[in-house]
């Protein structure tokens, strides 16, 4: 009996212990202020990278990776087969997708979502038809034009563009594009567009106030569709788009006069080199940086017909001015890539682990700072 009410006056001597201490502390403690930090924080380097989730492909993801230590900021859905897109000014990202109102089934509803890219904040969201190309994420299948016109690309199978005002919120229209393919900004006009064409001609749009097609040319041939095809992908210097072709070949196109012109071609590979089957893979084969006048490439040995989706077994670099490989880096099983503003990083994805490969280049040596897994299936890098 002693010994219980000794045990019960120790406890009701603790309690009124931690009591007091409880007490004093909130009396010292200032008034919390709750607040809420944007996912994108100053002074990280936010990549935007999509993954269409091919096993579940109604549930794609746009994921925000920092492009200086490989850290997840963050992600947006994308729904059913989106087309992601960064506006020109960095501040927005456009999304081009759709849903079913029964998940994988029921009625379908295609939209454009605008995002703020800092927050990643839903904005607003504005219809498109259902004629909307359902892709792998590939760059030029969204594009912005000025600052008042979004395009985006059809497929039903029949090729067109609709045509979105950002500034009204409105979807003006289709206009139809047989045979031709992405959508190419022409950084000069803020109206005009241009268009890879299965004939190998290059078609320009020039839009008018209404959206509508006001102006359309046809290039002479600029590349062989059947002999060696261009990549999708091509980088700018200006209105002079450069791309890649399978079987090794730089092909710039000018894009700023009334029709569209060749502005030059050159080999990636030497002879001996070719002989061996070397050329471009991947699904964003180049990364150009103009300041340094830098073209970096991801190129696989032993190619032939059919293997222009090949992951990289090394990512060459080559001089723009001098048309001359002056570096080879390792391939990472790179499928897409991507330089820094500063030309100092090149940003790979290596399409065997589904990872980010954040290489520093700015030394004698590459050397890799950070690598990162993404998703399930990312196929591209975009980057302010």
């Amino acid at each position: 009996m002693m010994m219980a009410v000794r045990d019960a006056i120790r406890r009701g001597a603790c309690v009124a212990l931690f009591a007091g201490l409880s007490q004093g502390a909130a009396a010292q403690l200032p008034v919390e202020t709750l607040t809420v930090e944007p996912a994108i924080p100053q002074g990280s380097s936010p990549l935007y990278i999509p993954d269409i989730a091919i096993n579940h492909i109604a549930d794609g993801k746009l994921h925000v990776v920092d492009g200086n230590t490989g850290g997840y900021l963050g992600v947006i859905g994308t729904g059913f087969t989106g087309q992601s897109r960064l506006s020109r000014d960095g501040s927005e990202v456009f999304i081009a997708t759709g849903y079913y109102d029964r998940g994988q089934r029921g009625n379908r509803t295609d939209i454009v979502e605008v995002w703020d890219a800092r927050t990643l904040r839903f904005k607003h969201e504005i219809p498109l038809s259902d004629k909307r190309a359902m892709a792998l994420n590939y760059k030029y299948l969204l594009s912005q034009l000025g600052d008042r016109w979004l395009v985006v690309q059809n497929a039903t199978p029949a090729t067109s563009v609709q045509v979105i005002d950002l500034v009204a919120r409105k979807n003006l229209g289709e206009i139809s594009m047989p045979g031709c393919w992405a959508i190419y900004p022409v950084p000069s006009q803020s109206n005009k567009f241009g268009a890879l064409c299965g004939d190998g001609t290059v078609q320009l749009v020039t839009l008018d106030d209404s959206g509508a097609a006001a102006k359309r040319t046809v290039s002479e041939v600029l590349f062989d569709p059947d002999g060696d095809a261009l990549f999708v992908q091509g980088e700018p210097t200006g209105d002079v788009y450069h791309f890649v072709s399978f079987t090794g070949n730089v092909v710039s196109i000018d894009l700023s006069g009334d029709k569209a012109v060749k502005a030059g071609s050159w080999s990636l590979v030497s002879s001996a080199e070719r002989k061996k089957g070397w050329r471009p893979g991947g699904y964003q084969p180049l990364a150009l940086h103009q300041g340094k006048g830098r073209l970096y490439v991801t190129m696989h040995g032993g190619g032939g017909e059919g293997s222009h989706k090949t992951p990289a077994q090394s990512i060459w670099v080559f001089d723009i001015a001098t048309k001359k490989r002056v570096g080879k880096l390792p391939g990472h099983m790179a499928t897409a890539i991507a330089v820094s503003a500063g030309g100092d990083t090149l940003y790979a994805i290596d399409a065997e682990k589904a990872s980010l490969v954040i290489t520093d280049v700015s030394g004698k040596k590459p050397k890799v700072r950070a690598t990162a897994q993404v998703g399930e299936f990312p196929s591209q890098i975009e980057l302010r």
